[in-house]
């Protein structure tokens, strides 16, 4: 996969920076996506620094915008006369009990979850059409929480079963034209975010409660999920459409009682 461009959202930090990280070292050229424009030239600046040879393109904006999703197609297509994937990374997760979450929470939550994804990969989809690229395909970064209901975050664990469905759909409308649509779907990931909340005993043990929910027990590393997004976006992978896998340490297949462990 070396001399492919990769457009990534969410590059700045956590899981998109992971895959930034690894699209990166395997050769690509890449189009890096995020609100956050200081941490974003941060990353490229490390990129640029670790790997030679790379054209990198950085876009910083509100995915949310209509104007913004056509600033990204047009700057891209000055710099790469195709795309060969793209990875839809970008995504909130504010915790809130159901009857605390406000109709404007609600939509914050849909319009980057899920309605960004849908416009973004409408347009860029019709490119990879229009430039006949080779191996194209889409990879959206959804969750176990699109699997497994958990209290709390009804809105979040909505937004990422929407992105599920929009996968398999995509994936049969897109199959004529040999692009392939799948996800991968997290569980708890040990990301720069997630250890800054971890500055209380609360937080800590109630952290240990949710890694002894997994079956191996532990958070995954950033870029166990940044291999996993790496190799479904592979030719390796190129009977694989429509699909979701989860990387959750076996979260989604069932809790494990101690008394059996």
């Amino acid at each position: 996969m070396t001399n492919r461009v990769t457009m990534i959202t969410g590059a700045a930090s956590g899981i998109g920076k992971g895959i930034a990280e690894k699209f990166a070292a395997e050769g690509n050229d890449l189009i890096l996506i995020d609100l956050q424009a200081e941490k974003l030239a941060e990353v490229k600046s490390d990129l640029m620094n670790t790997y030679t040879g790379l054209n990198i393109l950085l876009l910083a904006g509100d995915l949310t915008s209509e104007s913004f999703v056509q600033e990204i197609l047009e700057e891209s297509s000055k710099t790469f006369s195709g795309i060969n994937v793209l990875v839809n990374s970008a995504g909130i997760f504010p915790s809130t009990p159901f009857h605390q979450i406000t109709r404007d929470e609600w939509n914050q939550v849909f319009n980057l979850n899920v309605s960004s994804v849908f416009f973004l990969t409408q347009q860029v989809s019709k490119w990879m059409i229009e430039s006949e690229s080779e191996h194209a395909n889409i990879v959206n970064i959804t969750s176990a929480a699109s699997e497994v209901a958990r209290p709390g975050v009804s809105h979040y664990c909505s937004s990422k079963a929407a992105v599920k469905m929009l996968t398999q759909v995509l994936a049969l409308e897109l199959a004529p034209y040999q692009i392939r649509v799948n996800a991968v779907g997290p569980g708890l990931v040990e990301t720069e975010t997630l250890l800054k909340t971890l500055t209380t005993e609360k937080a800590k043990t109630e952290h240990l409660e949710k890694v002894s929910y997994s079956p191996l027990n532990r958070t995954a590393k950033v870029d166990e999920i940044a291999d996993s997004v790496y190799f479904i976006a592979s030719p390796q992978a190129s009977f694989v459409t429509g699909q979701n896998l989860l990387v959750d340490g076996g979260y989604s297949a069932g809790r494990v009682f101690k008394s059996f462990a």
